[in-house]
């Protein structure tokens, strides 16, 4: 099963098409029209924009649109909120192409150049060979870092960006503060749905790599000793031994520390036969 975005649901009125559309939002192969003087986004019912992901708060970002340059702003979100990959801190203001970060849920802030279309249509992005930043294909530089379009070179890029599982540290990030915080069942739910997408990527021979890989086989096994439950510990295994690595100290001390469970001893075996293994192929 490949990987599913959460529900995004949207009020009528910011994309009813009355008057000029001026900016838009796209989340995955969606694209939502903007309009009026500022669009909150979060969970919470009554955010003009609703992404149904626990791990943004109900009143997670503000776009302020009224002025001539339009801004961002962290409403004091839980997890907090990421302009281009980095944390914001106040306000900041948004430009053609910038990737917003709520929580594990990536959107892209767009400036049309042309007339309006209907807000389910997906617009082409292209990734900058000079900071690896996607831009809207309409342009023939990066708007970040100013660097030429090129075919090869975005080309080489894509295939890169799709190869080396950039999403998973950030999905390992959050499962981890949310695991930390006693938010087993958030942490459960999120990394299930990370498994999937990485299981899908190798099952179509991605080559993504080791690091990626193992930064979720030990997400897996901390959920598995937080929840007492062999299934995240097996989940955790197979990973490691498709990464071709042994799990790290800290995910063998925390072993040590389950109490005694036959129903999860195989489990925690099988986790530590991959270090025995790795020790003896040294």
């Amino acid at each position: 099963m490949g990987f599913t975005p959460p529900p995004l649901h949207v009020y009528p009125e910011i994309h009813s098409g009355a008057g000029d559309v001026r900016y838009r939002l796209r989340f995955h192969l969606q694209e939502v029209d903007l309009s009026g003087d500022e669009v909150i986004v979060g969970r919470g019912a009554t955010c003009q924009i609703t992404i149904d992901d626990p791990m943004l708060s109900r009143r997670h970002a503000r776009l302020d649109l009224r002025a001539a340059e339009p801004e961002i702003e962290d409403l004091g979100s839980r997890n907090g909120t990421q302009l281009n990959g980095r944390p914001l801190r106040g306000r900041a203001a948004l430009r053609d192409g910038d990737r917003i970060r709520l929580g594990t849920q990536e959107l892209v802030f767009l400036v049309p150049r042309s007339a309006p279309r209907d807000f389910r249509t997906t617009s082409g992005l292209r990734f900058c060979v000079g900071c690896a930043v996607p831009y809207p294909s309409t342009s023939v530089q990066c708007p970040h870092c100013g660097v030429a379009f090129s075919q090869e070179g975005e080309a080489a890029m894509a295939r890169d960006v799709a190869a080396s599982g950039w999403t998973f540290p950030l999905l390992a990030e959050v499962v981890a503060r949310a695991i930390e915080q006693g938010r087993l069942a958030d942490a459960e739910r999120m990394l299930s749905r990370g498994i999937d997408e990485l299981e899908d990527q190798l099952a179509r021979g991605v080559d993504v790599d080791p690091v990626r890989i193992s930064a979720v086989a030990e997400c897996s096994a901390r959920l598995g000793a937080a929840l007492r439950t062999a299934r995240w510990l097996d989940k955790s295994a197979l990973l490691y031994g498709r990464a071709a690595c042994a799990p790290p100290q800290g995910v063998l001390e925390l072993l040590d520390r389950i109490p005694v469970d036959p129903l999860l001893g195989a489990a925690v075996e099988r986790l530590r036969h991959l270090d025995t293994r790795a020790r003896q192929a040294r």
